[in-house]
This record gives C-alpha cells, structure tokens and sequence, in this order.
C-alpha cells in the first residue's frame, strides 16, 4: 500500500498548528478539537503514546500527547 505525502500546512493554518503546539507544550490540550489535533498528527508534529506511568499525586497510567522531531523542527522555524 503506497500513502501519498500531506501538502503542507496551509499558510492560514501555521499560525493555528503553533498556538495547538504551544497548547500541548504547557499540558492543556484537553480543551483541543479533535479536528485540530489530527492535523498535527497527521503532520507528524505529535505522537499519542499510552499508556505512561505517572507517579505521585497523579499515579496511575495516562495518555499522553507529545512533539515529535519533526514538531520541534516546526516549532523552531
């Protein structure tokens, strides 16, 4: 199965991506659109890992949203 390669985002839609980055770098993406998180998934901006162990008051296993390489490299430019 051969997948074609996602145009870029849209000039109108970077300034979106990075406020939505910038969300998930502070720990808030909760409030975050579906729609909009899976343009940064699909992207390759963010990986959904689970589960992760957390300890301490919050012990116990979560999902968790975090930049990929390629996020970094879009949120440096």
């Amino acid at each position: 199965m051969t997948f074609c390669e996602l145009p870029a985002i849209a000039s109108n839609a970077v300034q979106q991506a990075q406020e939505d980055m910038a969300l998930i770098a502070r720990g808030e993406e909760i409030d975050l659109p579906w729609r909009r998180l899976c343009v940064l998934i699909d992207h390759g901006l963010v990986e959904i890992s689970t589960p992760v162990l957390l300890g301490g008051p919050l012990a116990g296993s979560r999902t968790s949203i975090s930049w990929t390489d390629e996020g970094i490299r879009f949120m440096g430019q």
